[in-house]
Parts: C-alpha cells; structure tokens; sequence
C-alpha cells in the first residue's frame, strides 16, 4: 500500500507538471520595459493669460496653474500676462481680474497653442472680468 501510495503521488506530480508547461503556466510574467521611466513630455501644451488696459493702470487677478491650484496676483501693472507649460491629458484653465479706479477697460484672454480659446473685454469703472476654459 504504501509503494502504490508513492506511485500514485509521483505519477500525479508528474501530470500536473506536464500540463502547466503546456499551457505557459510556467512562464515568467513580462516585466515592464527598461525604457519606460526614460519618458519625454509629449506634445506639452502652452497656456497663456492675459490682461491688458491702459497702461498705468493695476490689477488683481486670481488663476489657476497646471495642478488647479489658485494663484493670486496683487497691483500688477498693465499689460500682465503669464504663461504655463504643461503636459497633463486636460486641465481648466480661469482667470479672474479686477482693475483698479485709474482703469475703465479691461480684457481678459487665455491663448492655448497660439489659439485664442476666450476673449472678453468690459468697459466699466473699477472693471471686473474672468475667461475661462473648461478642458484645455
């Protein structure tokens, strides 16, 4: 009994063994390749805001970076502008601005890839304005 024990294991072991390397059971799993953390930015897009009046003139302004973070901007002279590089799939890109009592214009534009995405102007004392862009 003991022999046909040992048999019956052994033949056992055997056939399992047969039927994982035929079905690749046995394989070594592919690991990633050793170029992948040598990764450039791809296609990276260039957002811009932009503020401009009379020149003389301050504003306040408040924007979003890259990350959605808001950024806030006090008594910059006019024009004003700032630019984000980016390599993120989709981002909002706002802007909020208000002018001080020296301005009666204002306008607002936020420029993705040399493409105006929104345009806005406003003539009012003490002017208030935003551009926004939903997914850049």
């Amino acid at each position: 009994m003991p022999l046909l024990l040992v048999v019956v294991i052994a033949l056992g072991a055997y056939v399992v063994l047969r039927v994982r390397s035929s079905f690749g059971a046995g394989a070594r799993v592919a690991t990633s390749d050793a170029n992948a953390d040598d990764t450039k930015p791809f296609n990276p897009k260039h957002i811009t805001y932009e503020l401009t009046g009379p020149t003389g003139g301050t504003i306040s302004a408040n924007y979003l970076d890259e990350n959605g973070q808001p950024h806030l901007v006090e008594d910059a002279p006019l024009p004003w502008s700032h630019t984000i590089v980016t390599t993120l799939p989709s981002m909002s890109a706002n802007i909020v601005a208000q002018g001080d009592t020296a301005i009666e214009h204002l306008r607002c534009r936020i420029i993705v890839d040399d493409e105006v995405r929104d345009d806005r102007s406003i003539d009012e004392y003490k002017p208030f304005i935003y551009c926004l862009v939903k997914s850049v």
